[in-house]
């Protein structure tokens, strides 16, 4: 049996068009898991005629990470598969999957390609991904070419490696698929069998929330899988740029004890980060981006100070 794992969000317009994409598949052997993220809209109601077909249940806000693991923990199938609530399956999605992972004892993921396209232009429809990481080093010196809602997982590789790190987002998949893909083998079926559709609500505007992914991300690659990574200084880099993104945004809003924790933080990873921004490469433009992170430092550390000298000198 499949176990089906389905987080939404204040998605009722589309996550019925979801749940049916499951309910069409060939492969009848699954059970179906809505971990509703918190929604304030009215999914419940959406929801409500599925309630005998579906496994439903609320939880406060707290993210896709968290309502995928709250999915897994109350799954019982062989294999667990993930689709996401503005994603739909074909219908042989799942049988493909499951004969290939039967015949196949060794492989711990499979996926399979996507077409990917606007919601409302369809026919502007593009397969993806373009290139697919064969084992765990490709898959961790490459991008990310694994759509989530594509995956079907052992369950004995999620008891041996742990579910979705929730302090990640939004790169909690890649870092589960790094964990499997370093002990199992993956494979990706050469047919398009998902589709990853494009609207206002997928795309993050929160850029603190992007580049403390990105920093956690290559900070955990680091600790993770040091002993496996080829160039450690391309992951260093990686780290510390995210980090100085991260500090320069906080400076940004004023969070002036964040910014200062994080610019430092990643010029003590490296000294120079400004220099891997300088893609120009020109002397002209060096000294510019070499001086820059100790400029925001400066300018950090000082409003670091004030904030804590006001409260100091108020409470006199």
């Amino acid at each position: 049996m499949v176990s089906v794992i389905i987080p939404t969000y204040n998605r009722a317009s589309l996550v019925v068009e979801a749940l049916e994409s499951v309910f069409a598949q060939t492969y009848k052997e699954h059970e179906v898991i809505v971990v509703d993220d918190g929604s304030t809209d009215n999914t419940r109601e959406i929801l409500e005629p599925y309630l005998h077909r579906i496994q439903y249940t609320w939880q406060e806000n707290q993210g896709i990470s968290a309502a995928r693991n709250r999915g897994i923990l109350l799954s019982h199938g062989r294999y667990i598969a993930f689709l996401d609530s503005d994603d739909r399956w074909l219908p042989s999605k799942l049988e493909k999957q499951v004969d290939y992972m039967n015949t196949h004892p060794k492989v711990g993921l499979v996926c399979c390609h996507v077409w990917r396209y606007e919601i409302g232009k369809e026919t502007r429809r593009e397969r993806r991904p373009h290139g697919f990481p064969r084992d765990f080093n490709e898959l961790l010196t490459g991008p990310n070419h694994i759509p989530t809602s594509t995956v079907l997982v052992r369950r004995e590789c999620l008891e041996t490696v742990g579910m979705f790190d929730e302090t990640l987002p939004p790169l909690e998949d890649w870092d589960l698929w790094l964990r499997i893909a370093r002990r199992s083998a993956i494979h990706i079926l050469e047919e398009v069998l998902s589709e990853n559709r494009k609207h206002s609500q997928n795309t993050t505007n929160d850029l603190l929330k992007v580049y403390e992914g990105y920093w956690r991300f290559y900070a955990k690659v680091l600790k993770l899988h040091r002993s496996a990574i080829p160039d450690l200084n391309f992951f260093k880099d990686r780290e510390a740029s995210f980090r100085y993104l991260l500090g320069t945004t906080y400076l940004r809003r004023k969070k002036m004890r964040k910014a200062l924790y994080h610019i430092a933080g990643s010029l003590k990873t490296r000294w120079d980060v400004g220099m891997y921004f300088d893609k120009k490469n020109l002397f002209s433009t060096k000294i510019g981006y070499f001086l820059k992170p100790y400029g925001a430092f400066a300018v950090s550390l000082l409003g670091a100070l004030v904030s804590w000298a006001i409260p100091a000198w108020r409470s006199r």
